[in-house]
């Protein structure tokens, strides 16, 4: 049915009419009985969401999730309980909301659906962050982005270091910051979200205003607007404008950033983000001010103060909520149960590390001639988790989709080829250097260096690909 594809694409648009798109969509399946009458429900209170609807969406979701369950779908299942966590969560049901992300990783690990249950254990994060559980918050984050890691997957690589940047700014860690979002800017630029990627100029932004580099701090604030401006992101164009308006204000400029609030202003009148507009009337108010608007600066004043007693009211209401710690608890005793089985779950997705390509690559060293090769690259260092993803990353570049390679700890990788080349040492000696040519210093890594060597495939091998099985198979 062309139409769920149009709505989905519509989505990842943000445009105006994919509300439209959406409701038509349901209305369609509504008239057909259509078997996906609960996705569309689904795909039509996301959307909902995306522009403020927060009721409206989890009305629409819990019907989906329902009819979804009804109809046996499990393809769409795990999809939709993610859905209804996060309305759940916008309308302040924060314990419900948890509940429902903790089925969700559930149902993903059986469905081994491992991108809806990464995402599910991200938004829980946030939730342990909102009620003042921090530290449990930052223990998810980092295990949030490890995970999203483990499964190579761009969207929620960008996703959970957006997530841990906040945590960290939030330290005054400015230093780890930067390092982390020069670990993920990576993946956001490969997953194309551009939104994600002025969210992390923002966040670069903001260290280097804290660490007193403001010229720095004022290039990445421009290019933040630049970007946002450039494929019409109204969301991420008055964040920046806050953001930037925040620096310049702090900084005594406040004058200078008129014109960004006045333009952010009007776009905010066809949007529904009160406590953004709310920041934004401050800083126009303080930019009137400057200016020697009195007139101006009252009638923004009074809007101003006017939000805040309602954002107060809201957040007094948000707080009053009897949150069950218990349950909190038991929620995130489960979570952090997962997490190991997360990571051996994305193992068969991680060429290298899994049973399934340990098998694979005995097989073939057990049918290997006898003039067959092998390529040994040798690390300066022992591999830790950082430097195994960016190798991981070069190795499923360079090699091909049948080459089969494994890690042997601490710090050696052998590539068995899947046919004999008169190249192999111009090979690895391309692959290393692209190996030793990465930003490690980004990473808080000094400088890894590849030793390479070529060996014929042999029975000392297999003896040591047998050790790597036998433990990988007792850690099941």
């Amino acid at each position: 049915m062309k139409q769920f594809e149009h709505a989905e694409a519509a989505y990842w648009q943000a445009g105006s009419d994919s509300r439209v798109l959406c409701k038509e969509l349901l209305e369609v399946c509504k008239q057909q009985h259509h078997p996906l009458l609960g996705f569309s429900y689904v795909l039509y209170g996301r959307i909902l969401l995306a522009f403020g609807e927060n009721e409206k969406a989890l009305s629409a979701l819990s019907k989906g999730v329902k009819l979804v369950e009804h109809a046996e779908d499990l393809e769409h299942r795990a999809f939709s309980m993610l859905w209804l966590g996060v309305a759940l969560e916008r309308n302040t049901k924060f314990i419900p909301a948890v509940e429902m992300w903790v089925k969700t990783i559930e149902l993903a690990l059986e469905l081994t659906q491992l991108e809806y249950g990464v995402e599910a254990y991200l938004n829980v994060s946030l939730v342990y962050y909102q009620v003042g559980q921090y530290s449990t918050a930052d223990l998810l984050m980092k295990n949030g982005l490890k995970l999203a890691e483990s499964i190579n997957n761009k969207k929620l690589i960008a996703k959970s270091g957006i997530f841990l940047m906040d945590s960290l700014l939030n330290a005054q860690k400015y230093d780890a910051a930067i390092a982390l979002l020069s670990r993920v800017e990576p993946h956001a630029l490969a997953h194309g979200d551009m939104t994600w990627l002025v969210q992390i100029c923002n966040g670069y932004a903001e260290c280097y205003w804290k660490l007193n580099q403001t010229e720095l701090a004022v290039v990445f604030y421009e290019s933040g607007l630049a970007i946002a401006g450039s494929y019409k992101l109204a969301w991420a164009y008055c964040i920046t404008v806050v953001a930037y308006g925040e620096f310049l204000e702090k900084n005594n400029r406040i004058g200078e950033a008129f014109l960004l609030l006045e333009r952010a202003h009007e776009i905010l009148k066809s949007t529904n983000i009160g406590d953004l507009e709310e920041n934004l009337n401050y800083l126009l108010y303080l930019a009137h001010k400057e200016r020697g608007d009195q007139r101006s600066a009252l009638l923004v004043l009074r809007i101003y103060e006017h939000q805040a007693i309602q954002h107060l009211a809201r957040e007094l209401g948000a707080k009053g909520y009897k949150l069950n710690l218990n349950r909190l608890e038991k929620a995130r005793a489960m979570l952090v149960r997962t997490h190991l089985k997360f990571e051996r779950l994305a193992g068969w997705v991680m060429p290298g590390v899994s049973l399934q390509h340990l098998r694979q690559f005995r097989l073939r060293c057990e049918c290997s001639e006898v003039t067959d090769r092998v390529i040994e690259l040798t690390m300066s260092t022992h591999v830790e988790p950082v430097i195994e993803q960016r190798i991981a990353a070069l190795l499923n570049d360079y090699c091909t989709l049948n080459d089969l390679w494994v890690f042997i700890p601490p710090n050696r990788y052998v590539i068995y080829p899947a046919e004999a080349q008169s190249i192999l040492m111009d090979f690895s000696t391309r692959l290393a250097n692209a190996i030793e040519r990465q930003p490690w210093a980004r990473y808080g890594i000094e400088k890894v260096t590849a030793k390479v060597k070529l060996q014929l495939a042999s029975v000392a091998m297999l003896k040591q690909v047998d050790v790597l099985l036998k433990k990988e198979l007792d850690s099941v």
